[in-house]
């Protein structure tokens, strides 16, 4: 039998694998990133015909994304950047936005991994406090045109520094 595979909706199907031997009925297929794809096997009887391509199955990614509530800018090289708690996967890109309590604008990024260390768009660390984050999360999946938008918003506590 053939292993057919495509990795989102819009893709057309390739050959992944030719399995010989009746007695073979697993297939594995280790993915470097995500989980998302669609599977179909066709049959190749012992003339060589092959068949139509079985039922489709498809698998989705299931993102995860958890942001912490506190962080200790001081230099110590214990927790001293914001950044999401360990395990995340499947975050393509965020738009991470972090207000002080006046709602200015202190922080922003793109990257996943956030990474602030505390300091303001003018380079000077922030005073101890609460901040307030939006945080847009973009996760790709089957069907690229309906990429996942997941909105997280909450607080941050700064302690530990000036």
């Amino acid at each position: 039998y053939r292993v057919w595979y495509k990795a989102n909706t819009d893709d057309v199907f390739v050959l992944l694998s030719t399995v010989t031997g009746a007695e073979n009925t697993q297939f594995t297929h280790e993915l470097i990133e995500g989980l998302a794809g669609c599977y179909a096997v066709s049959a190749i009887d012992v003339e060589g015909i092959e068949s139509a391509l079985s039922n489709v199955i498809c698998v989705d990614n299931c993102p995860e994304y958890l942001l912490p509530n506190t962080f200790t800018p001081n230099g110590d090289g214990d927790n001293d950047v914001f950044k999401p708690l360990p395990g995340w996967r499947f975050v393509d890109q965020v738009d991470m936005q972090i207000f002080n309590r006046w709602g200015n604008l202190v922080f922003k990024t793109q990257d996943p991994a956030i990474s602030w260390n505390g300091t303001a768009s003018n380079g000077k660390r922030v005073s101890d406090g609460t901040y307030y984050y939006i945080c847009k999360v973009f996760a790709s999946g089957l069907a690229p045109a309906q990429t996942a938008t997941v909105t997280l918003s909450g607080w941050i506590e700064i302690l530990g520094g000036e």
